[in-house]
């Protein structure tokens, strides 16, 4: 069976295999759409993205960016096409590069900070994943990037073994001020030991490293 996204006009295209998790209701939301139940399209679509269905999250995208079944808002699209593509739907390239940047620097925050809230909950409960959409959205979405901030958890995830993070990390840190870098590496080191702390069970072995270890710049007690 082959997943169907709505396109900028809302016709139909031919996807992947959609989540067992999501089918049903997506294929339904789809074809409500086709009928012109386009109001009912996007109450499914927001249901399934809220639960982390990213291809949901941009067909409530195109929604709110074309102004069908929504009302036509490009703050809500733009929120909405970051959801999608932080979870790597590279058709929302193409919608992004038709609405973002909005020029307006404190609508454009409100959406990074919605992004990071979404997030940040769970990068600390240790979803890597989350680790790297959280960084990205400190680099590319915020009006001031927060280089460190990013850097430190690109290495928590990077300490996590999770894939893609060490390019990531790598690439912050090369962007960062010469005088940073060193600095940025001492402050990951502490956020990485901050969230093994935090964790009930820390499963990751390197958090028995740095647990038994004085934080980078303090003497050892």
């Amino acid at each position: 069976m082959s997943r169907l996204r709505l396109s900028l006009v809302l016709l139909p295209l031919v996807l992947n295999a959609p989540s067992p998790v999501w089918a049903d209701g997506f294929e339904a939301a789809v074809a409500a759409s086709r009928e012109g139940r386009h109001g009912e399209a996007a109450a499914v679509f927001h249901d399934l993205a809220r639960a982390g269905d990213a291809e949901a999250a941009f067909n409530l995208a195109l929604l709110f960016a074309t102004g069908v079944g929504l009302p036509q808002n490009r703050t809500e699209a733009a929120y909405w096409a970051w959801r999608a593509r932080l979870a790597d739907v590279r058709a929302a390239d193409g919608l992004l590069a038709r609405i973002w940047p909005l020029e307006d620097t404190a609508r454009r925050d409100a959406i990074a900070q919605r992004l990071e809230a979404d997030f940040l909950p769970l990068a600390q409960s240790g979803d890597g994943a989350a680790m790297l959409q959280l960084a990205a959205v400190l680099t590319v979405v915020r009006e001031k990037p927060d280089l460190l901030r990013a850097h430190a958890w690109q290495s928590i995830a990077a300490a996590l073994d999770v894939p893609g993070a060490v390019g990531a990390r790598d690439a912050t840190l090369a962007a960062l001020p010469a005088p940073d870098k060193v600095r940025a590496q001492d402050e990951a080191l502490i956020a990485f030991r901050d969230w093994c702390i935090a964790q009930d069970k820390p499963q990751a072995a390197a958090c028995r490293v740095v647990l038994l270890e004085p934080q980078a710049g303090q003497e050892a007690g």
